[in-house]
């Protein structure tokens, strides 16, 4: 790792507020069409078994899917595509390889727009386990995730004292033209090689100057009003008995999860953030005992098709709001958002849990060619989608992770 790496990473951390993360000042990235990001993921992957298994535009539904029927035309189904997770990559999943790849898809989206917006970007994490917790990665480093709704609403939406705001960014500025005076003053007296070093540091100093007066413009900037989500109600025909509405669609986990999605929602529609990673693992306690069972247990392989729905209830019901709200573009911030939902790693009878071999990936908004559709590719990389995702933002880079080529979403 580059020491300006480290030195970017550590100690000018100080300096930036403690939780919102501003973006660089960046020169305006050229417009694209797309414009927002949402990663999510569930830790213990999907079911597989139960997911369609005929490819092309006429692909039939499976049942556990049916919240997702209305919204067929805004997304694709990729499926049967390799990751290599497990219980210790499975996490990973979004930034492919941290040894050859240092950020994630998130942070590096959050590199080329985050200084659009107050909030640079949003890591979230809700499960009923407090392990795997990382899902997104800068500078090879993981970025810690938020893990209340409280504080999630706060870091989005509360109002603070500006002159208490103002004070706080008046200390850090003071402390920061402090470092750049000792630093300055040491150029005279040090050596070749420690002057190159010190010429790192100044340049990991005026990053965090950038960044320090962007906070302090964002300041002057009013916030909107937002109210505290109510606990959302989930449409879902697959629950046909009230043992299961209660268990899967009103079990206190969901109904945060999806307090934590209208609040992400509400980011976007605000133009507060623009790029969101969101990871969770396990509804309740039974979920990964269940994911286990499923190779010999036909209990568990029906139970795991109901976890897995009560997921794409909270899909369904992200794209109700994205698909109706309008933009000033003409259409509406389904268009403009790009949704990519996938399980890190897959459960199936036949190659049992954590597995990396049959991984769905489902990719929702942009308006792109293959929506309405299901994709199989069969053994190929899931970061063979995160480097097109990229490119759909006007990025462009030869490889992600273990990627092979871009391919038309």
């Amino acid at each position: 790792m580059k020491r300006r790496e480290i030195l970017k990473s550590t100690g000018c951390v100080l300096f930036l507020p403690s939780l919102e993360s501003f973006g660089q000042d960046h020169s305006v990235p050229e417009e694209s069409e797309v414009k927002r990001l949402f990663c999510v993921s569930m830790g213990y992957g999907f079911f597989t078994d139960a997911l369609p298994q005929t490819g092309g535009a006429d692909y039939a539904f499976s049942e556990h899917m049916e919240p997702l029927k209305k919204h067929r035309n805004n997304f694709t189904l990729y499926s049967k595509m390799k990751f290599g997770g497990d219980h210790v990559r499975d996490h990973k999943c979004f930034v492919g390889n941290t040894t050859t790849n240092p950020d994630s898809l998130d942070q590096i989206i959050a590199d080329h727009i985050g200084h659009l917006t107050r909030v640079r970007n949003i890591v979230t994490f809700i499960s009923h386990a407090h392990h795997h917790i990382v899902a997104s990665w800068r500078n090879r480093l993981p970025v810690l995730p938020i893990q209340s709704t409280r504080v999630l609403f706060e870091t989005l939406f509360a109002r603070t004292d500006k002159k208490t705001q103002e004070r706080l960014l008046a200390h850090k500025k003071s402390v920061l033209d402090g470092s750049l005076v000792d630093a300055k003053s040491l150029m005279s007296r040090v050596s070749g090689r420690d002057r190159q070093r010190l010429e790192e540091y100044f340049a990991a100093l005026r990053e965090s100057e950038q960044e320090l007066n962007k906070s302090i413009a964002w300041l002057s900037k009013p916030r909107h009003d937002v109210e505290f989500p109510v606990a959302p109600k989930f449409e879902n025909n697959f629950f046909g008995s009230d043992v299961d509405r209660k268990r899967f669609l009103e079990n206190p986990r969901q109904i945060q999860r999806g307090i934590a999605f209208d609040m992400i929602y509400k980011a976007f529609r605000f133009d507060i953030t623009r790029v969101v990673n969101f990871y969770m693992t396990g509804l309740d306690n039974d979920h990964h005992l269940t994911t286990h069972n499923v190779p010999k247990s036909e209990e568990a392989r029906n139970s795991l098709t109901k976890y897995d729905s009560s997921f794409f209830s909270l899909l369904s019901n992200f794209y109700d709001k994205l698909a109706s709200t309008n933009v000033e573009s003409g259409g509406t911030l389904m268009d403009e958002t790009v949704t990519v939902a996938t399980g890190n790693n897959s459960v199936s009878q036949k190659m049992g849990p954590h597995n990396g071999n049959e991984i769905p990936v489902f990719v929702a908004g942009g308006q792109f060619t293959n929506h309405g559709g299901h994709v199989i590719r069969k053994g190929e990389t899931t970061c063979d989608i995160y480097l097109s995702v990229l490119q759909q933002f006007g990025i462009q880079r030869d490889h992600f992770g273990n990627s092979k080529k871009i391919i038309q979403l």
